[in-house]
């Protein structure tokens, strides 16, 4: 039975992805950046998480705009599903490798959702890679950024590197923590969800033959990135907000 629910849900996030294609080529460059982001972003990042069988519980210290301007949302980093639990919520560009430019008829919906291109084999790109960030939020626009450097197995949160904050300090832009929990329904940790360690498409099965789970979201007290010293102190802040969030029901017995 897993396996038959796991295909049927695959097969309907085929059909979502199809669409978004091709409303990104038909309606997308046309369309109001806020419009399109705020209506069909939104709508479809909530409706991809709907298919594969997750239940999202959000707990908010933010107002409900879902466009909030000059803003850095911190996360941890854990599934192929993180960036759209976010955008499920609040609007949110992300860093994206510049390879992705030449996936396809996927291209569209990545360049639509305000996705940042990083040529990561190129280090001078990576050095201008916060003016880029930068760019984006002064343009009165949010980012999403995964300052873990790397995805966990979502036994814990590891530390936060201070680079990616530059860009903040530059725009004196709201710093806003994110903790992302998956747990299934009796609390324990979701580990299906994770591609550390996986092949993604491994993990993207594991999850489609799930008989569902929870995503708890937990948006944090923004802060201004001009009230710290330093790019590390906001690490060191935000690490602390978001791993004591995390970890509030992440009992060692529920670990696997």
């Amino acid at each position: 039975m897993k396996i038959i629910i796991a295909y049927l849900r695959f097969a309907y996030l085929l059909m979502m992805t199809f669409v978004m294609i091709l409303l990104s080529y038909l309606i997308y460059p046309f369309a109001n950046p806020r419009i399109w982001r705020s209506l069909v972003n939104r709508n479809w990042a909530r409706l991809m998480l709907w298919g594969v069988g997750a239940k999202i519980e959000v707990n908010s210290k933010l107002n409900s705009e879902y466009i909030q301007p000059n803003t850095m949302f911190i996360q941890n980093h854990i599934s192929w599903l993180d960036v759209l639990v976010l955008s499920s919520v609040h609007c949110a560009s992300y860093v994206g490798k510049v390879e992705m430019l030449k996936w396809g008829f996927l291209k569209n919906i990545i360049i639509s959702g305000g996705t940042v291109f990083i040529d990561r084999k190129n280090k001078r790109e990576l050095i201008l890679a916060n003016q880029k960030i930068a760019a984006v939020l002064q343009g009165g626009w949010a980012m999403g950024l995964f300052p873990e450097g790397t995805t966990s197995d979502g036994k814990t949160v590891h530390p936060f590197h201070g680079s990616i904050f530059e860009a903040a300090i530059v725009s004196k832009s709201a710093i806003v923590p994110v903790s992302v929990r998956y747990r299934n329904y009796d609390g324990s940790l979701c580990s299906e969800v994770t591609f550390s360690k996986k092949k993604w498409m491994e993990s993207v099965w594991n999850t489609l033959k799930m008989g569902g789970f929870v995503i708890k979201i937990d948006i944090l007290s923004p802060v201004k990135a001009v009230d710290f010293p330093n790019r590390d102190a906001i690490a060191s802040y935000t690490h602390k907000k978001v791993y004591e969030v995390y970890h509030s029901d992440l009992r060692e017995d529920k670990v696997a």
